[in-house]
């Protein structure tokens, strides 16, 4: 049992790594780590400004999940315990664990799906990535979710031209439904 649960915690970095690779590849061509992280987007943001925009992202993405959740309902597909499942059973077997998910993991996250792959592909098929990497939890509601907060934050990162918004929003996102589905 510890054998396995220790080959998932393998699984779940070696996944976040290939996540930052796009920095690693920033990184080698620029030859400059602050350049790096300026074309990925993680700049200098004035204070004021990034609270308003992290807020922003937020609230946002809470409107979206409620959204979500409700439409699901009403359609009778909402099938959101599956991730509540996940979730609880990851935060009692391994609070660690669940620390790197709402920090590591987001920051990850944020740096593949909106500073790359937004510029690469475009906010549409960025978010469709996005949402076919949460198919592990097994849940059409939460593939669907995912989708739509994937184009949210594709669209404010392309807006905003900073992922440190998004991070602070997304980070902040998750926490709040981790509360919530305690």
């Amino acid at each position: 049992m510890e054998t396995k649960r220790g080959t998932k915690i393998i699984q779940i970095i070696l996944l976040d790594l290939i996540f930052i690779l796009p920095l690693i590849y920033y990184c080698y061509n620029n030859k400059s780590v602050k350049k790096s992280l300026a074309e990925i987007g993680i700049k200098k943001i004035n204070r004021k400004e990034l609270i308003k925009k992290s807020v922003l992202i937020i609230a946002g993405l809470i409107a979206i999940s409620l959204l979500v959740s409700v439409s699901s309902s009403l359609f009778g597909i909402n099938d959101l315990t599956k991730v509540a499942e996940t979730v609880k059973k990851i935060s009692i077997k391994t609070p660690l664990l669940l620390f790197y998910f709402l920090t590591i993991r987001v920051i990850s996250e944020e740096i593949f799906f909106r500073g790359f792959l937004v510029k690469k592909m475009g906010i549409f098929f960025s978010s469709v990535i996005f949402a076919l990497a949460h198919f592990a939890y097994g849940s059409t509601t939460e593939i669907i979710g995912a989708f739509i907060a994937g184009l949210f934050l594709a669209y404010y990162f392309k807006k905003n031209n900073n992922l440190i918004p998004n991070i602070i929003g997304h980070m902040a996102y998750n926490a709040v439904i981790l509360v919530m589905m305690s």
